[in-house]
């Protein structure tokens, strides 16, 4: 399919999302979908979504199904899943299933338009490797300290205590979706402080 070759190719979905906390970026669902839309017009072509629940082990999990169509009649699929919770702390229903398909829909698209979702480089430690290329090579550097970096789940906790209200605290949850839910020390933060932020 030379459409799909030819989208994945110069589809430029670039993290524009920073997370101040963790100092990498990342890009939401949202961020690839404005970035094909013109692609697909460009080469006469399409998508669609189609969300199932399925269960394995007895676990729920909400799976997605990506197809690429074109005006050729020629078409391409992909699967991503997200696990279904019956229930999340500060989430009704139709939340917890919104949450689920973006995160599937998201790891769909990445893998059929072949798109990195790794963290960038953090731009700090770049800039600091051009300033020393740039020391006069006569002057010997002063020695910096190295800071540690900060691990994704450090950075999640700091950005859990960060959050000023509810709302940004649901958007952090529904990123960091799948570290949450497999860390129990983390799910309890969230659940302490939207308790914290709801009742001030």
């Amino acid at each position: 399919m030379k459409s799909l070759i030819d989208i994945q190719q110069n589809l430029n979905a670039p993290k524009d999302q920073y997370n101040q906390f963790g100092k990498f970026k990342y890009r939401k669902l949202e961020d690839i979908q404005a970035a094909i839309k013109p692609l697909l017009a460009q080469h006469s072509c399409g998508i669609r979504f189609a969300d199932e629940i399925v269960e394995h082990c007895g676990r729920t999990f909400l799976k997605t199904t990506l197809t690429f169509f074109n005006d050729k009649g020629e078409t391409l699929s992909t699967t991503a899943e997200a696990e279904h919770a019956p229930e999340k702390s500060g989430m009704d229903v139709a939340q917890i299933s919104g949450a689920a398909s973006s995160y599937a829909r998201k790891y769909a698209m990445n893998a059929l338009f072949l798109l990195d979702d790794s963290p960038d480089m953090d731009s700090e430690e770049y800039g600091q490797g051009k300033k020393n290329r740039r020391t006069n090579t006569a002057t010997k550097p002063v020695p910096s300290t190295p800071q540690p970096p900060i691990d994704k789940n450090t950075a999640i906790k700091n950005a859990i205590n960060a959050s000023k209200d509810v709302n940004a605290l649901l958007s952090l949850y529904i990123e960091h979706q799948q570290e949450v839910e497999s860390n129990p020390e983390i799910k309890a933060m969230f659940t302490a402080r939207r308790q914290t932020l709801q009742n001030q």
